[in-house]
């Protein structure tokens, strides 16, 4: 009998990069490009905030309590990132709650401009609504010797009561892949 190791359970993910201005879904098979086609409620009143260790192969969480920054976890490369949940079950096919997670500059201000642009609508937040998001594209920001990046745009179109399934901290084992071509949603998902 052949010997099978596994690491832990994965969480369905999306990802943007920023240098191709591409967003793609995760599978069983590995990531595939995703274009948007219709919107997403982004749990941004929810999102954690902590230190982010990306490498090749690697991925290392250290979550801030009550999302107060807190000392670098050691001498490694560690940045201030974020993990938000988003769901979509016309978007996202099997896996409808997909964790979306960065710590690079260009993710971390789309996801404060997100925040920030919520915030604004506070009793939404206390009445238990989320947002629900379209991208619309991305703009290109320098920094002055350090490159540039591309910042996802979005808008928020509306509100919706918080879907039952946010409120989970299970894992969901990586979806089967899907067909590349998706035929439109003649029914908007959130109504």
């Amino acid at each position: 009998m052949p010997l099978e190791l596994s690491s832990a359970e994965k969480v369905p993910y999306l990802k943007y990069s920023p240098r191709d201005n591409e967003w793609s879904l995760s599978s069983e098979d590995g990531a595939y490009s995703f274009d948007w086609d219709g919107p997403a409620i982004w749990d941004v009143e929810k999102i954690e905030l902590g230190w982010l260790l990306l490498d090749v192969g690697m991925r290392e969480w250290e979550p801030w309590p009550d999302n107060k920054r807190t000392a670098r976890p050691d001498e490694r490369e560690w940045k201030q990132g974020f993990i938000c949940k988003v769901f979509s079950k016309n978007q996202f096919d099997d896996a409808p709650v997909r964790q979306f997670s960065s710590n690079g500059t260009g993710i971390n201000k789309f996801i404060t401009n997100l925040y920030n642009e919520a915030e604004k609508v506070s009793n939404r937040f206390a009445d238990a609504k989320v947002p629900v998001v379209t991208i619309t594209g991305a703009d290109k920001e320098s920094y002055k010797g350090r490159g540039s990046t591309k910042i996802p745009t979005f808008e928020i179109v509306k509100w919706v009561a918080r879907p039952t399934e946010l409120d989970g901290d299970e894992v969901a084992e990586a979806p089967k892949p899907k067909q590349k071509t998706k035929p439109k949603n003649e029914n908007p998902e959130f109504e």
